[in-house]
């Protein structure tokens, strides 16, 4: 005990810690505002799973071990939370414990009895985190001095806190108590050394050495303890181990109601935001403060690059040496970022004033303010200088990323907000995407077909138009793809035939349906996306659509969670799970006649985006004679098809296809039957058996046909 000594370590490696965190709180409260205090309560429940429950790392199958581990370590810190602070006071009183943790209460032997295995499974586990780094070495981890520094501290603070507690029990229970310790022995729960088993074990190692040895060591061991834990402190924010301080509140503070924070519906009339170049991402300072916190939080683990499709297949696109990128973009910034917040504050509502004079003078500053904000901007360019053209084009936004990540990192809507900047802003874009952008602009689809003929694949089919009669139950929402594409018209006159056979009562916009605009949105064309989404929402708004039938999970996702923004407000549904409803209400019968070995394939927008998974399983397992054989990546961990993020209209010029890498794996489970459920999936499967030569061995086709075939 000395409290002096205590009081003088506390004040050093506090108020360092303090002052690092108050500089990070004060970059991230710079940069732009997001709402994330919303419900509170399922933030709540967020928090207790996946962050303190680690779902993502308990719960992922293929690496289970090292997220035992993981979870392990993480747990043990919980628990000895106490202990830290037990032995913070007992620097400065002799035997002090937290209120209800004393000898005298059973809780008190309880937590004795958990710190202890706790500390003894801490460092089990930081010594297997060093083996599989030195040894095993997983492709994924990155294998730095800071990594090993952090797990030796680790190991130091559980070696450091067994050796005090077993010197402390030699000089009790072997020689007499010399020095007059204070010690757990309760009548009623005995010694507290009957709780603590590891600790009698460390009491072995320093059993040799005699009273005056022991006591010595109590005292390093004490000290050794304290040191390491406030240099360990302090170290955390000082690299990619600032997670153990983010990690909880980042998860608490990640989207709700939709995978990630949705792509923001950017106020195009606006001049100012043409001025300052605010549309879309283009320079570091226009992060709002959750992605500053996304960035600070990153772990470096890699999953999101083992995940990749991108990555995996050798393009340009590692997220986590994205995210390093652009935290250190955001620390080079850190200065100039604050101050631009202190001018911003300074700004006034000139246009609100009726005082002509002083309304002039308050346009004037505002004027000199927005120069000096303008000069604070970051040198760089975040597209060009910062990331490059080809990495921020790569990504498929597949979400594949997200959803392994154990910290619930966002990064799809960063990705598409720096494109939003590149062709909004710079008119930058992959100079492939002009015939489809034109297709978009003069016939209202990617492939320029004239829209006119949009309808032409229902002729004959008694297929009504809701301009015929808008007076039904569901629109078909055919999307271009079902409309101008002869391989999916297929899927589009199969899943006719399935509702015509349920007696659903049904309509198709015929020549009235546009792009819904989500090829564009995806590029960063929101000007093209804002035409083609308002223009559909008045069509639909005129006919009163209440609820919508999507063979697409791309139209699906975009009428159904981004639509709303415009005043788009649906009841969108995929054809998938709408057919599961009906073969479960009796309302059609399917036979079980389906030949040969059966896989899927889930569609990234369709799974990782709108959580349909089930639904398309149980439709085919009741077509195959054998059910569903799954593939390796399969459900959350499907593997993209490529054609994500408007991929499909832009050459893969860098890299193994990535289409012909999913096909591989398919090849690979030797069926003869694949399914899908989306047009994109659909093309780039095919075309991946083609490049394989397996075409005619393997038949893909949508769930629509399956099904259409096997009516009973």
């Amino acid at each position: 005990m000395n409290p002096s000594f205590m009081f003088l370590l506390l004040v050093i490696g506090v108020g360092i810690f303090s002052h690092t965190m108050y500089k990070k709180i004060k970059l991230l409260l710079a940069l732009e505002p997001t709402d994330r205090a919303n419900h509170i309560q399922e933030r709540l429940k967020n928090l207790f799973i996946v962050a303190i429950g680690q779902k993502r790392l308990v719960g992922r199958k293929k690496e289970r071990a090292s997220g035992i581990m993981h979870a392990f370590i993480f747990w043990g810190f919980c628990v000895l939370l106490i202990r830290s602070l037990n032995l913070y006071g007992e620097g400065f009183v002799e035997g002090f414990q937290l209120p209800l943790f004393g000898d005298r209460f059973i809780l008190g032997y309880l937590y004795m009895g958990l710190k202890d295995i706790m500390e003894g499974v801490v460092l089990v586990m930081a010594i297997y985190a060093i083996y599989r780094r030195a040894v095993q070495k997983p492709e994924r981890l990155h294998n730095t001095w800071e990594a090993y520094f952090v797990l030796g501290m680790i190991a130091v603070l559980m070696i450091s806190d067994l050796l005090l507690d077993g010197a402390r029990y030699n000089l009790i229970a072997l020689h007499g108590n010399p020095g007059h310790l204070h010690y757990f022995n309760n009548p009623t729960y005995g010694s507290e050394f009957s709780w603590t088993p590891i600790s009698f074990i460390a009491s072995i190692f320093v059993r040799p050495f005699g009273p005056d040895a022991l006591n010595v060591i109590m005292v390093c061991m004490f000290w050794l303890h304290i040191i390491t834990q406030l240099t360990f402190l302090n170290f955390l924010p000082l690299g990619k181990h600032f997670h153990v301080i983010t990690s909880l509140p980042n998860v608490f503070l990640k989207n709700l109601g939709y995978p990630h924070e949705k792509t923001k519906l950017l106020d195009l009339e606006d001049e100012s935001v043409w001025e300052d170049e605010s549309l879309g991402l283009n320079h570091i300072h226009q992060f709002n403060w959750k992605q500053g916190l996304d960035l600070y939080t990153c772990t470096e683990c890699g999953r999101c690059k083992e995940v990749c499709p991108t990555f995996t297949t050798d393009k340009p696109l590692s997220l986590h040496e994205f995210n390093d990128t652009l935290k250190a973009e955001l620390f080079a910034n850190a200065d100039k970022i604050i101050e631009r917040k202190k001018l911003a504050a300074k700004l006034t509502d000139a246009e609100s004033e009726q005082n002509e004079e002083v309304k002039a003078k308050k346009v004037e500053l505002n004027e000199e303010i927005n120069a000096k904000m303008l000069e604070l901007n970051a040198e760089k360019r975040l597209i060009g200088e910062v990331i490059s053209e080809d990495t921020l084009w790569a990504c498929t936004n597949c979400r594949a990323c997200e959803q392994v990540c154990p910290v619930t990192i966002e990064h799809v809507p960063r990705i598409v907000a720096m494109r939003q900047g590149q062709s909004l802003m710079v008119g930058e874009y992959p100079q492939e995407l002009n015939s489809a952008l034109k297709g978009l602009e003069r016939n209202g689809n990617p492939w320029g077909l004239g829209y006119d003929k949009r309808a032409e694949w229902a002729d004959g089919l008694g297929v009504k138009t809701m301009a015929e009669d808008s007076n039904v139950d569901y629109l078909l929402w055919v999307g271009c793809a079902g409309s101008f594409d002869d391989r999916t018209k297929k899927v589009s006159k199969a899943l006719v035939k399935i509702l015509q056979a349920a007696n659903i009562n049904f309509a198709i916009l015929g020549t009235e349906e546009k792009c819904t605009g989500d090829f564009a949105r995806r590029v960063g064309n929101e000007m093209m996306y804002q035409m083609m989404a308002m223009e559909n929402i008045e069509v639909l708004n005129n006919y009163n659509v209440k609820k919508i039938i999507a063979a697409c999970p791309h139209c699906l996702n975009t009428l159904k969670h981004e639509y709303p923004q415009m005043g788009g407000n649906y009841e969108v549904i995929h054809h998938s799970d709408f057919i599961d409803q009906l073969i479960k209400e009796g309302k059609i019968t399917i036979n079980n006649s389906l030949e040969g070995a059966l896989t899927y394939h889930d569609p990234c927008f369709l799974g990782r985006y709108n959580d349909v998974y089930d639904q398309p399983r149980s439709i085919l397992n009741k077509l195959s004679k054998q059910g569903v054989k799954e593939l390796d990546r399969c459900g959350t961990e499907s593997f993209c098809c490529g054609a994500g993020g408007g991929r499909m209209w832009m050459e893969e010029t860098i890299g193994k296809r990535i289409n012909v890498e999913r096909s591989e794996e398919i090849v690979g489970k030797n069926v003869t039957n694949v399914a899908v459920g989306c047009p994109f999936c659909l093309t780039m499967i095919e075309d991946g058996m083609k490049e394989l030569d397996k075409d005619e061995e393997i038949k893909t086709k949508d769930i629509a046909e399956l099904v259409a075939e096997n009516l009973a």
